[in-house]
């Protein structure tokens, strides 16, 4: 069988029996192959009671020549023909070296490394025998979208493949190939549970920091994404603990980002290298995204100088994000969140403006009448205020009005040293655009959780986001023909500050399992610790992963503290329309109303929150429809999907229809789309 079309090897067929010292060695199936050699899962029977089998690893010396010099004969022997003698030779001895390495590192007894039983000579060639419990290459799980289920489950992972290297450095050792086709899944002990257990495979590209006449980087390509540059170009002199630390990133990379390969990663000069909004990061809080993304800038950057020097340094970061996870350590987010502090470049006061901002818009949201939209508001520093004067009079004069002044700042002394300034590149008021508005149709941007500030939107030329809407005093027939079971909701809470995510004392409603899809959930307020209550919010999700469109109806959302007193919140109340894709999944519904009412978690703490929820299917009820005076500027689909295409503004116009009563409602926004610049 070959092992795919790069590779010209063929491996042991299923079944087939290798025999040595009184043992027969049966290949199950095969694992992986690396630069020189193949590994198979295979069993033998007890001696004792044949019955019973061991597992076993059976790593077989089969180096790979792009020639195909080096080839299987029928009776699976290797053939090994004129002018691959010499590279035969080289890999043999890099595998023998392997092996030395193998059995010296088993012995410190420190785990993630099996235990070489045996090595034999047969069929023309070496074979070893590793022990092993069942499993799965990494490689094989990515592949078959066998993803990690949480964050917690890559760090596991990836502080036990550090573990493992770190094992390898003290004994001056590299194991230059760090990859998840080299990386051996054990299966978990406990059933049910995800697989964080590991074994590294393949020693057969070991390098000595004692001894550089081991190294064969010729014949060790590696696997393209997660090779350090200077391993890719073979700079023996810059090979470190950092090399090594490089590939480990990189396979981190991959877990974070359900299989994807790291191409270039510090090339593409993105702040952010995993999404806080990706599927492992998105119920984590904001801090714990900032310090996976620090992590890997740091493992990832193209200067051997500028990774970290030592598996400890790097685990010194590991443990300090497993700390964020649960709660052992509060980081704030301005330590983190600016590029390049994590090297003394720069400081910042990280995320604190848009937070402000955020909770402004919170504030300003209920303030909106129906009607047309001319909207007073306290004037802005900066350019924002500067050109707001200036930009009312362009508007009207339809044109781009100029001004005129003197060079040396003293009166116009003619029209030579006059100099127009125009308003070309100044900040657009989009308050001065009329908008027809119904404060009974909320709109909330889906990435920034909060209701549009006066229904007004930034997007970057080339990006897209999505708008959704919530109906306000709105009731309705609804469709409980169909039984919804793929969805689930919980509600939570979380601190200002509190670095470990949402609350939610682990209560996660798959409830749509009622004849009638509704839902009362009650959160008790029990965390000890002493936060300000930032704010509480209503998590849906899809786990279909599918395009489907529903209505959430919240009826009831209601704060009780710890004395017992009761407060009705009613930003969330209402219904929400939600449409689910692939990469939209999850929404999100929050409301910071709770700070007009409660302010810590001392004031909660024996409480409880307690939000009542029914759903149906959207399209037996509603039609919803969008458009844009603009297409050329921003485009919207049915399902609230903006798309900014060039720089300029545009109106959006939502409108929802009852599809059994035939009211109907309707709304405007305004989208600016700016330069990414």
């Amino acid at each position: 069988m070959k092992r795919d079309d790069m590779d010209n090897r063929t491996g042991l067929p299923e079944g087939y029996r290798i025999s040595h010292g009184g043992r027969n060695y049966t290949i199950r199936r095969y694992v992986s192959a690396g630069g020189n050699s193949i590994v198979y899962q295979a069993w033998y029977q007890d001696s004792l009671m044949p019955e019973k089998t061991h597992q076993v690893l059976v790593k077989e010396l089969y180096p790979y020549d792009p020639m195909g010099r080096i080839t299987r004969r029928e009776d699976m022997c290797l053939e090994i023909r004129n002018g691959a003698e010499k590279l035969y030779s080289d890999h043999k001895k890099s595998y023998l070296l392997g092996n030395r390495v193998h059995l010296t590192l088993a012995q410190e007894g420190r785990g993630g490394i099996a235990e070489n039983l045996d090595s034999f000579e047969e069929n023309g060639t070496v074979y070893t025998v590793l022990t092993a419990r069942k499993g799965k290459v990494l490689a094989e799980m990515l592949e078959e979208k066998q993803y990690f289920p949480t964050l917690e489950d890559t760090v596991a992972c990836i502080r036990g493949l550090l573990n493992i290297l770190e094992l390898f450095h003290e004994h001056r050792l590299l194991h230059l190939d760090v990859s998840p086709d080299n990386i051996f899944m054990l299966e978990p002990r406990e059933k049910g549970a995800f697989p964080t257990e590991l074994l590294l495979l393949d020693f057969n590209s070991v390098y000595s920091m004692d001894d550089r006449t081991t190294y064969l980087g010729d014949y060790y390509p590696g696997k393209p994404g997660y090779m350090a540059p200077e391993a890719v170009l073979s700079r023996t002199e810059e090979l470190g603990a950092w090399t090594d630390l490089y590939s480990a990133a990189a396979v981190w990379y991959t877990l974070l980002c359900d299989g994807m390969v790291p191409e270039d990663m510090e090339i593409t000069g993105e702040e952010e290298l995993v999404s806080p909004y990706s599927r492992l990061l998105l119920h984590e809080k904001e801090v714990a995204a900032e310090q996976v993304n620090r992590i890997l800038r740091r493992g990832l950057r193209t200067m051997p100088t500028d990774r970290y020097s030592s598996t400890a340094e790097m685990l010194e970061d590991i443990q300090e994000l497993s700390d964020i996870l649960t709660g052992a350590v509060r980081i704030p987010v301005s330590r983190i969140a600016v590029p390049g502090a994590e090297n003394g470049i720069g400081e910042g006061s990280g995320n604190g403006g848009s937070a402000g901002t955020r909770k402004d818009g919170m504030k300003n949201a209920g303030m909106k009448k129906a009607g047309r939209l001319w909207c007073a508001r306290p004037l802005r520093a900066g350019a924002w205020t500067a050109g707001v004067l200036l930009l009312v009079s362009a508007a009207f004069l339809g044109g781009r009005m100029s001004l005129t002044a003197d060079n040396t700042g003293g009166e116009n002394t003619g029209a030579e040293s006059i100099e127009p300034v125009t308003t070309e590149n100044t900040v657009l008021d989009l308050y001065q655009f009329p908008l027809e508005t119904d404060d009974s149709v909320v709109l909330t941007q889906q990435d920034v959780r909060y209701p549009l500030v006066d229904n007004r939107m930034d997007v970057q030329v080339q990006t897209s986001t999505a708008v959704r809407i919530m109906l306000k005093d709105y009731s309705h027939i609804r469709d409980t023909t169909e039984v919804i079971d793929t969805y689930s909701l919980f509600t939570f809470y979380t601190g200002e500050g509190d670095k470990r995510g949402w609350q939610n004392a682990d209560l996660t409603y798959d409830f749509f399992y009622t004849e009638d899809n509704t839902l009362h959930m009650e959160l008790p307020f029990q965390d000890p610790n002493h936060f300000n209550l930032d704010y509480v919010g209503v998590i849906f999700q899809n786990f279909n992963y599918d395009e489907s469109e529903l209505i959430l109806d919240i009826t009831r959302c209601t704060l009780i503290d710890g004395e017992g007193n009761e407060y009705e919140m009613t930003e969330l109340l209402g219904s929400h329309l939600l449409f689910f894709d692939e990469e939209r999944w999850q929404q999100n519904m929050i409301t910071t109303e709770n700070r007009e009412y409660v302010e810590t978690f001392d004031d909660i703490r024996g409480g409880r929150l307690i939000v009542d929820a029914q759903v149906c299917y959207l399209e037996p009820v509603l039609e919803v429809a969008w458009t844009s005076d603009k297409p050329e500027i921003a485009t919207v689909d049915e399902r609230g999907r903006v798309k900014g295409l060039s720089q300029g503004t545009a109106t959006l116009t939502a409108t929802v229809r009852d599809k059994n009563t035939g009211e109907e409602r309707s709304t405007q926004m305004i989208v600016n789309v700016i330069s990414k610049l």
